[in-house]
């Protein structure tokens, strides 16, 4: 079941991605900055790496989920490796950018921070962000509300706090709230990408296409091609001292 729901998250985290890297991104980077190299951990199926070759001529994006990386979104400013969760495969003092988007919980460690400083320029910039679209409301007119759910520990606001940070400066952390539209279609895509939601789902639903089935109950209970749903975004910003 496992491999089943990683795959299925793929497919939908590739099929849609709520549009906030870039305005996440813009927050810390100019628009006229142009960075040799970027590295991107955790990069997923690439909505993230994407996001920062507005910012980069090239950008590395890394992930330890074949999954993932088999639906990566193909563009010619990136490129995609498979990551191993232990050493980074760089050489020194490669990057000018590394960014963290929605990824670091699963990842944070004294090892990794100090890999990241290796590959990482003097004065290199490293965003952690991520950004919560709480969908309880969504569920319950579903009818599989918050409670069907086991509490989760994840931590959207984790950043390198807790680790030896002599190597970096903190220069800026970040918390903004905002709506957004959103298409019945893309928020069925929102809904599956989590394998919680996908568990209470199918439970409520039985086999067959959840996509669809989820899709037109939408429509019911909403009565609209579009909806309006509640994001909220979460930025550490650092710079390396070598």
């Amino acid at each position: 079941m496992s491999k089943e729901y990683d795959e299925i998250t793929a497919f939908h985290y590739a099929a849609y991605r709520p549009s906030l890297h870039s305005r996440i991104l813009s927050n810390f980077f100019a628009g006229n900055s142009k960075y040799a190299l970027g590295l991107d951990v955790g990069c997923g199926t690439g909505h993230s790496s994407i996001a920062i070759v507005a910012y980069c001529k090239k950008v590395i994006g890394i992930d330890p989920s074949k999954d993932m990386l088999q639906r990566s979104l193909a563009h010619p400013g990136v490129e995609y490796i498979l990551y191993d969760r232990k050493n980074l495969d760089f050489a020194n003092d490669q990057f000018d950018i590394i960014t963290f988007a929605g990824s670091l919980y699963y990842a944070k460690s004294q090892q990794l921070l100090n890999e990241i400083v290796r590959v990482c320029k003097d004065d290199a910039r490293i965003l952690v962000y991520d950004f919560e679209i709480p969908l309880d409301k969504i569920l319950q007119l579903l009818k599989v509300g918050s409670h069907s759910k086991q509490p989760s520990e994840y931590d959207h606001q984790v950043n390198f706090s807790g680790l030896d940070q002599k190597s970096i400066t903190l220069e800026k952390e970040l918390s903004q709230s905002f709506s957004i539209n959103i298409s019945i279609s893309n928020l069925s895509h929102l809904l599956l990408s989590s394998k919680d939601n996908y568990t209470v789902l199918r439970k409520k639903f039985g086999d067959g296409d959840l996509y669809i089935k989820v899709s037109q109950k939408l429509h019911t209970v909403l009565n609209s091609e579009k909806t309006a749903v509640k994001a909220m975004t979460y930025s550490t910003f650092y710079s390396v001292i070598k």
